[in-house]
């Protein structure tokens, strides 16, 4: 028997009713999380961590959403992959709100945000760095490889690391070498994975300014991600790693001086 369109509809109808209804409870509940956030700020840090876990599972839902699309419509479900990206925006967004979500400052900038999610286990920090990553890249498969959004997840998963990056301890991190301890895997695991991220973010950049855009400030954002990395190396005592992306940095800074010169040339003196 042939499924005309309407039978095919009706069919996507029944069986994405029940995600749509915890999408809009969700929905609510972010609203009233926000407004006790606002009323009680002492405590927000840790609600607004909260909420950044609740904003990865919502946009689950709606991946599923357009999964359920293709398989039954076969269409890929345009408004919920943008409904996806949001949440998954406000993910990264909320827990910029704690620790900032600049790559290139000083730990000291941000150890007292930090600090306001002290009763946060280095574990549950780790799992979520890793859950947002593993949504940015479940998202990227449902847009699939020719899409207008490629060099635009670029910027996504750039915040995404920033964020990787400032919700590591660093103090904890340096100072727990007993690998007895309970904090010392995900403390590790968190430090390493970071660095792998602040590498391919840089490359990520510096891709883009020579395939796509041309534009300095891509550059000076590969700078940014590849100087954070250099830091690591150098608090590692990784002298070697170190000096090897001292040079690279040298060669991307004179790139970034040369197009920064096209871009904003020198107004003509006058005669």
């Amino acid at each position: 028997m042939k499924i005309n369109d309407t039978d095919k509809q009706r069919h996507y109808d029944e069986k994405t009713r029940f995600y749509e209804e915890i999408i809009q409870k969700m929905l609510k509940n972010e609203a009233d999380v926000l407004e006790e956030c606002r009323k009680a700020p002492e405590t927000a840090a840790e609600r607004l961590f909260e909420l950044s876990d609740k904003m990865l599972d919502l946009a689950s839902l709606y991946m599923a959403l357009n999964g359920i699309s293709l398989s039954v419509l076969n269409l890929r479900d345009e408004n919920s992959l943008v409904e996806a990206r949001r949440a998954i925006s406000k993910a990264i967004i909320y827990i910029e709100n704690i620790v900032t979500g600049k790559v290139d400052v000083p730990y000291s900038d941000y150890e007292g945000n930090l600090a306001e999610l002290a009763q946060v286990s280095p574990e549950k920090k780790y799992y979520t760095v890793r859950k947002i990553g593993a949504s940015i890249d479940l998202l990227k498969y449902g847009y699939g490889d020719n899409t207008k959004w490629r060099w635009s997840f670029v910027d996504v998963e750039g915040r995404f690391i920033a964020v990787a990056k400032n919700l590591l301890d660093l103090k904890q991190a340096f100072s727990n070498n007993d690998p007895s301890e309970a904090d010392y895997a995900p403390l590790h695991y968190h430090l390493h994975l970071v660095k792998d991220l602040l590498s391919q973010q840089a490359h990520r950049y510096q891709e883009r300014f020579s395939l796509a855009m041309k534009r300095a400030d891509d550059m000076r954002l590969a700078i940014n991600y590849l100087s954070a990395l250099k830091q690591f190396h150098v608090l590692l005592n990784e002298h070697q790693e170190a000096e090897e992306i001292k040079k690279k940095l040298d060669v991307w800074m004179t790139t970034y001086q040369n197009e920064l010169k096209k871009e904003r040339p020198a107004s003509p003196e006058s005669s």
